[in-house]
């Protein structure tokens, strides 16, 4: 996890400050977060599965996500946390739409505005970041849906809310 602030907003999303991502989780802070959905031409999409030492271990989530760090905005993070997670670079993302999620998990109360975006290609991914993912995999549309019917606990609230919303 690191140690960069991430961008507090207020319930308008509007930046009213900074704290460290275990912070904001404890607190209840509202924070942004920026997700991409890899699609191929197919209209396939690349999920990640995650490591067990993070948060929703050892399930599947968006191709990329992520916090926006203080100073940054979401297409900046967007961007970042594609190259960081799965070793991808993208000159454009095309926004497919904005949500605000608030749960709980265990201890940590989570709120967050999220940005969406997505970028078709038929590139395949070639690294991924050991620490925060183990694997990734290329889904139908289908598969991902079933996947979140039939295995709840396989799969991140981020990758359901992005589905139901959008695919």
């Amino acid at each position: 996890m690191s140690d960069i602030p991430i961008a507090i907003v207020d319930e308008n999303n509007v930046v009213v400050g900074s704290a460290s991502i275990d912070e904001a989780r404890k607190r209840g802070l509202i924070r942004r977060v920026a997700r991409v959905m890899i699609e191929n031409p197919q209209g396939e999409l690349l999920l990640q599965k995650r490591t067990a030492k993070m948060l929703f271990p050892n399930c599947w989530d968006n191709s990329a996500a992520g916090h926006v760090d203080a100073g940054e905005d979401y297409i900046v993070a967007a961007k970042r946390e594609l190259f960081e997670e799965v070793g991808m670079l993208a000159d454009e993302l095309e926004e497919i739409g904005n949500y605000y999620s608030d749960s709980v998990q265990g201890d940590m109360i989570l709120k967050g505005f999220n940005r969406v975006y997505k970028i078709v290609t038929d590139e395949a991914p070639t690294e991924v970041q050991n620490d925060e993912v183990a694997e990734v995999k290329w889904f139908t549309l289908e598969e991902v849906k079933k996947l979140i019917k039939q295995h709840p606990d396989k799969v991140t609230d981020g990758l359901v809310d992005v589905m139901q919303r959008y695919y």
